[in-house]
């Protein structure tokens, strides 16, 4: 009897350490191929790349954060599966990059937005747009709110979100921390264009 207890009790350790290493392998692959589908949304400008072909949705931005070591590229959508593999672009919001309201980004707290609890106000990153425009922000405030505030939407800034605490013991809390940054430049990928002038084809305004 112990002989087959302890076979069944082998079985089932391999059995759960090879879900686990199915698991790691399985989010290791989505990350290269999202990072692959960004590198050629990069060069399609106009076009929706999926990381894979059966995705509901595709890459649209990338968030580079030096003083965290955080290069994050934005999947459309921020539904629960996206969000399982890469932060989510929130798109009842307003647009990446837009300047007349405010964009959201959201992430889990436990992997992609982990980060966000260190973050400080005065902090600099940078948002690419699909379209090679990249964007400079610093970060202006970090605050817990309730899960249903939208009110912040309003104000044109850059907001990413997440669930608080970071250390609850269960999952689905009724409050998030809201991270908000303004922009405070952007330089415009060059275009085609004809003016002598602007042979460069590339501006750069400060708002």
């Amino acid at each position: 009897m112990k002989k087959w207890l302890s076979a069944g009790l082998l079985i089932l350790g391999l059995g759960l350490f090879g879900h686990g290493a199915y698991m790691q392998g399985k989010a290791w692959l989505a990350q290269l191929l999202i990072e692959q589908a960004w590198q050629q949304a990069l060069k399609t400008p106009e076009a929706k790349v999926k990381p894979w072909f059966y995705a509901d949705s595709y890459v649209t931005a990338q968030l580079n954060w030096p003083a965290h070591n955080e290069k994050l590229t934005v999947l459309a959508g921020a539904s629960g599966r996206n969000l399982a593999f890469a932060p989510s672009h929130f798109l009842p919001a307003a647009e990446l990059g837009s300047k007349q309201a405010g964009a959201l980004i959201a992430g889990h707290n436990d992997t992609h937005f982990a980060f966000l609890q260190h973050v400080k106000v005065g902090e600099q990153f940078t948002l690419q747009l699909q379209n090679g425009t990249l964007q400079h922000y610093k970060v202006t405030g970090s605050e817990v709110i309730h899960e249903s505030e939208n009110t912040f939407l309003h104000t044109a800034q850059l907001y990413l979100l997440t669930c608080y605490p970071f250390d609850a013991l269960a999952s689905g809390t009724e409050f998030r921390l809201l991270v908000s940054a303004d922009m405070i430049s952007e330089v415009v990928r060059s275009v085609e264009i004809s003016s002598p002038d602007s042979a460069l084809g590339i501006s750069t305004t400060n708002s």
